[in-house]
């Protein structure tokens, strides 16, 4: 067993030099203007709109045909209800998708694969008086993209709806207990991970993304964004985002 763990290891950091010794490689910046509505049971299911602000980073490998994308991401919001206020803190420390293309002809080109996600959203609203709300997601959804170019110009569409992972998401909580701890950020979203798919989750993603100019280094993209927990205290959540990002 520990020859099989020295072996991994080995082909591991091995790939980690490979990857960009043999492959394009392209960096880039996202600003990202979220318009988002959240409905919690823990809120009588209430619903709260507010704007989030969201920066990605993207570190993208082309290896022959395939392409590999890391896109970690952070982002923080206020949402409001009937003169309440509800705040949100969003980031994915692990993103990544790879895909390759299915089918190519002159102009057009459609791609599929698959994307891993570690996924965290927390909340807070007056409603609830303290407590911290966290949902997380360690999560496989599968990608398909569409993308079509003419003279200098190119538009990317893009679907991508969870498959199966594991999710955490608070179950309970002591409306006294007004003040939250580190645990309720670093612990809580780690335990109690339920497996599961459609019948406990949803997550799909909508995109839709404009390149003036495929020699330039800027584009201009909307996305949809649905979440939705099934099991135990519902939470729904739709984002519409607005993408400027930025590729060097």
């Amino acid at each position: 067993m520990r020859i099989y763990r020295k072996r991994v290891t080995f082909i591991f950091l091995l790939l980690i030099v490979i990857i960009p010794l043999h492959s394009q490689v392209t960096h880039s910046h996202g600003i990202v203007v979220s318009f988002l509505q959240f409905k919690d049971e823990f809120s009588l299911g209430m619903v709260f709109n507010g704007v989030r602000l969201e920066y990605r980073y993207g570190l993208h490998w082309k290896i022959n045909d395939h392409e590999i994308l890391f896109q970690p991401k952070i982002s923080a919001g206020a949402a409001f209800n009937r003169g309440m206020t509800g705040a949100q803190i969003y980031f994915s420390p692990v993103n990544i998708t790879w895909t390759m293309p299915f089918f190519e002809n002159n102009e057009h080109s459609i791609n599929g694969g698959v994307n891993f996600i570690m996924d965290y959203n927390y909340q807070y609203t007056e409603l609830n008086d303290g407590p911290i709300f966290w949902t997380s997601i360690f999560g496989f959804s599968p990608v398909i993209r569409y993308s079509y170019q003419w003279d200098n110009k190119r538009i990317y569409a893009s679907l991508q709806n969870s498959l199966f992972g594991f999710t955490s998401r608070r179950q309970d909580y002591d409306p006294y207990e007004w003040v939250f701890t580190w645990r309720d950020f670093v612990i809580n979203p780690h335990k109690d991970l339920k497996f599961g798919s459609f019948n406990d989750y949803n997550h799909t993603k909508v995109s839709l993304e404009f390149v003036p100019n495929i020699d330039k280094i800027h584009s201009l993209a909307y996305e949809f964004d649905y979440l939705g927990i099934f099991y135990g205290y519902r939470f729904d959540q739709i984002n519409h985002n607005l993408l400027w990002r930025m590729s060097l």
